[in-house]
């Protein structure tokens, strides 16, 4: 199994994570999106959609990182990461449709798009209106999942699935963003399971790296994203306030 993924990102952590958990042998090929890898005809011929993560598997490609989720749990139903249960499958799936709709693209993903996403694509300067917008939404949506968390150790009870693996890869991000994770202590709660696990803290750290090197590496770039230090993030050991 191959993975082609840009390991800065949001969208990449949740894979990279289930893989470790899964202990999953994958080769990870990384793709550099400011560089344009995305853009090669091999690639393409892979994702037309010019983006990423993609997975290869024995001839079989499949890109959406909740597809890709999908599929590694699936092949490991002893794992319980993806449930045999109708009703908790339609609970997960629900979780992976609000992430991309509303996780994802309005909110948490709308404002990395603009303070990191174009200054890696070269695609000009933030747009204040799509960041404030982006930041009404996060609140709007942070309080949906911290409410929907509350008396529950998983979103779907007491099961980790991938609906925690994918929606739970962008609080870094959020935390980077200066978005305000404090005010909703279930989020807090729950994340810090996630970050207790190994293959949780492994990809995180891995992605901390990649981040590090790449922002090094492409320094004309830098100065255009807006991230608060590498070292905030929402650490398990601090209380946080209710919402």
């Amino acid at each position: 199994m191959k993975l082609y993924l840009f390991l800065p990102s949001s969208r990449a952590l949740g894979i990279v994570a289930l893989k470790n958990h899964l202990a999953l042998d994958c080769e990870i090929r990384p793709i550099d999106l400011g560089r344009g890898d995305q853009l090669t005809p091999e690639y393409l011929a892979l994702n037309p959609n010019k983006k990423m993560p993609t997975l290869e598997d024995d001839g079989f490609v499949l890109w959406e990182s909740n597809a890709i989720l999908f599929y590694m749990a699936a092949k490991h139903p002893d794992s319980g990461l993806w449930p045999s249960e109708l009703k908790c499958q339609a609970d997960v799936m629900r979780w992976l449709a609000w992430k991309s709709a509303h996780w994802d693209a309005e909110s948490v993903g709308m404002v990395a798009f603009e303070k990191a996403s174009k200054a890696v694509l070269g695609l000009g300067a933030p747009d204040p209106a799509f960041i404030a917008r982006g930041e009404q939404n996060f609140a709007r949506f942070a309080a949906v999942l911290d409410n929907a968390l509350r008396g529950k150790i998983w979103l779907s009870g007491e099961q980790l699935t991938i609906a925690d693996f994918s929606i739970g890869a962008f609080v870094p991000s959020a935390a980077r963003l200066g978005l305000p994770l404090a005010r909703f202590s279930e989020i807090g709660r729950w994340y810090e399971g996630l970050a207790a696990l190994p293959a949780w803290r492994d990809a995180v750290a891995a992605q901390d790296a990649a981040l590090a090197a790449w922002l090094a590496a492409n320094s004309a770039k830098t100065d255009a994203i807006d991230l608060v230090p590498l070292s905030t993030r929402m650490p398990s050991h601090e209380p946080r306030n209710s919402a």
